[in-house]
């Protein structure tokens, strides 16, 4: 019988949120208990999110990738996470598993506007995150109030990542009815 791999999964929350927020420990209990390694990454000051020391706590986290590590982020944590992983791919060698980036966006955001500075400092490698990072996917919902479904497309395009929309989700966020994420788990468990 062989024996599966395995996983080191990565839970990377978004602005004003904390590891412990919406469906984050939820999705870690599922993966714990079917056996995988997951770690909710703590971004401090999420209320207002400090770009360069986001990168050094994702640094200090997410230090040892390799072909068993799956990221999964919301929101701006898809754009950190993907700022650092281009950052980590150019000095390292391999591949990561896969990404999951949930509500994620490349540009500016009109109902966030405070993020602006933030977003303006992120600098992504497409062919680079392709290349690593070779399975992606962007879930995406049809009336999130914060991140427009084409922003979300756009980032999927850029990282050449499959997108799933759910109808009527919201951002994502316990307040949407987001403190279990079947769906999710549903894309994320072929990866595993």
């Amino acid at each position: 019988m062989i024996s599966k791999q395995k996983r080191n999964i990565y839970i990377i929350h978004g602005y004003q949120a904390s590891p412990n927020d919406h469906w984050f420990p939820w999705l870690s209990q599922q993966l714990n208990q079917s056996g995988h390694v997951s770690k909710r990454i703590i971004l401090a000051e999420s209320a207002q999110p400090n770009f360069a020391y986001w990168q050094k706590l994702l640094a200090s986290q997410l230090s040892k990738l390799d072909a068993n590590s799956i990221i999964i982020a919301h929101s701006l944590g898809c754009i950190a996470a993907l700022h650092y992983l281009t950052d980590y791919f150019r000095q390292h060698r391999g591949k990561i598993r896969a990404g999951i980036f949930v509500a994620g966006f490349m540009s500016p955001l009109r109902a966030l506007p405070e993020l602006d500075s933030f977003i303006q400092q992120v600098n992504l490698d497409s062919s680079l995150l392709a290349k690593h990072i070779p399975l992606s996917v962007c879930l995406l919902s049809s009336n999130d109030t914060y991140v427009a479904p084409p922003q979300t497309i756009q980032l999927a395009n850029f990282i050449q990542a499959q997108t799933v929309e759910i109808k009527n989700a919201g951002h994502f966020m316990a307040n949407d009815g987001y403190t279990e994420f079947q769906r999710l788990y549903d894309v994320l468990k072929p990866l595993l």
